[in-house]
């Protein structure tokens, strides 16, 4: 984000910019309660103080307000293109949430020292990393407080909090409110059993159909099933399976998911992967305002499982979608595990594939040895799927395995790896947009990616079960 002054983001406040949403906030000096740029409050100019943060504004004794809700919002992940650090660090504490990991593994993770790390955070977002977790696990239990019956204790528990006094303590910090006075009146859903429906903020505009298209078009057999109004997917529980299904209610700008057969402490890295999978931090008004009249709202399907995307990218490979898709079936079939009778299936792990013959599905030599490759270098812990990984070092590492070339590299970077300028600039429809000027690429840097998902989804009429893959 630019270096703005004190009026510059004063006057983003009072135009409500959808632009920053996600990446600022402000608070009211007179209500002490902190806001999205969005939010329809019109405090005096002379009352706003901007946060680079929700803890931030927490820190400075700030409550989230009722109506933006910006503690159950989404926050851009991308905050200011080229700052590496922050986006790698939270996207690390995502993947481990709730679990708290030092400043110093952290730190050495990214391969820079503890001091430097704090550094950064306190100038791109005003809080430290523990500060930043503690922000989330609390409203992480906000979340499950309206919108579950579940005790307070589990909720806690399940939140990341080792006591109930400091779960209250930081709670009451917090939102003013008792964990059970904040759900005093609230009408929580109602569910049976292991059954739970839990709500996910979007910014709108979101385009759930297309998503939808493409996830359907690469549906795995027996894990995935997707129609034109959900997406449904089964997840291995030891020798059984648990269930979610993910809806739109565009009245809320909220994804639906109901969940069956989790328990409460899966929650949280669940929704994170949903989330991811559904592309729900993006900000729509980072892209190029051309994007807004066709195709409104385009995200980038992202993964539930990396190595079974991964895989089913390489069975791709200059083939039809139904061809893909046919392998990837007949992978699962062959090596996968079947969960119960009803042609459930639990995907086979890198140690079944990195020495199974792979070819007697039906493929290429190549791709045979480019999935055992994969396989063996996910298994040893060489490759490790993260949104918090370094691009360019990941993108050497998928160029050095043999049978894996820079298409579908780039397909591993956007959907695997969350790397929002991922661009196969040598798919077909890709080459076409460019050569007929219907894109200007220039506008789309940093963002290529949804540039990609864009023309995608303008061409998404002729990605007909017959046309190949680029």
């Amino acid at each position: 984000m630019k270096n703005l002054s004190l009026d510059d983001y004063k006057s983003i406040i009072l135009r409500r910019d959808p632009h920053y949403d996600g990446r600022l906030y402000f608070g009211v000096t007179t209500t002490k309660i902190y806001c999205r740029p969005v939010c329809p409050a019109r405090p005096k100019p002379e009352n706003i103080v901007i946060y680079k943060s929700k803890s931030a504004a927490e820190k400075a004794g700030c409550r989230a307000c009722l109506r933006c809700r910006p503690d159950l919002a989404p926050g851009n992940r991308f905050i200011q293109p080229g700052k590496d650090i922050v986006r790698r660090c939270l996207n690390l504490m995502d993947e481990t949430f709730p679990e708290h990991k030092s400043i110093e593994t952290l730190a050495t993770t990214l391969g820079i020292s503890a001091r430097h790390l704090r550094r950064v955070f306190a100038e791109q977002l005003g809080a430290s990393p523990g500060e930043i977790l503690k922000t989330q696990k609390i409203h992480f239990a906000k979340h499950l407080l309206l919108e579950t019956r579940e005790s307070v204790s589990d909720i806690a528990f399940a939140s990341g909090f080792t006591s109930i006094r400091r779960f209250n303590e930081a709670f009451k910090t917090a939102y003013r409110q008792t964990p059970s006075q904040i759900r005093t009146g609230k009408h929580s859903r109602q569910h049976k059993g292991d059954k739970i429906q839990l709500s996910l903020m979007i910014l709108p505009p979101y385009d759930f159909t297309s998503i939808l298209s493409f996830l359907k078009r690469h549906a795995a057999f027996g894990i995935e099933k997707v129609t034109d109004r959900y997406y449904e997917r089964h997840v291995p529980q030891h020798n059984s399976y648990a269930t979610f299904r993910v809806t739109i209610n565009k009245k809320q700008d909220a994804l639906l998911v109901d969940l069956q057969g989790f328990k409460l402490q899966q929650l949280s890295g669940l929704l994170i992967t949903i989330g991811r999978l559904f592309d729900r931090d993006h900000n729509p008004d980072h892209l190029p305002v051309t994007s807004q009249g066709k195709h409104p709202g385009v995200r980038v399907p992202g993964c539930f499982d990396p190595f079974e995307t991964a895989v089913s990218i390489i069975l791709s490979q200059l083939v039809s979608i139904a061809q893909a898709t046919g392998k990837l079936a007949a992978l699962i079939q062959r090596f996968g595990s079947i969960l119960d009778k009803k042609d459930v299936f639990r995907f086979p792990q890198p140690e079944q594939l990195m020495n199974a013959e792979i070819e007697k599905i039906g493929i290429t030599r190549a791709k045979a040895d480019a999935i055992r490759a994969i396989a063996r270098l996910v298994h040893e812990q060489k490759i490790i799927f993260s949104y918090g990984a370094d691009f360019a070092r990941t993108r050497k590492q998928l160029l050095a395995i043999k049978g894996i070339g820079p298409w579908t590299t780039e397909i591993m970077m956007m959907r695997c790896f969350g790397d929002p300028d991922a661009f196969p600039e040598n798919d077909l429809f890709i080459k076409r947009a460019l050569a007929q000027h219907s894109v200007d690429e220039n506008l789309w840097k940093t963002h290529r990616a949804y540039m990609t998902n864009y023309i995608w989804n303008q061409s998404r009429q002729n990605l007909s079960p017959g046309k190949k893959n680029g």
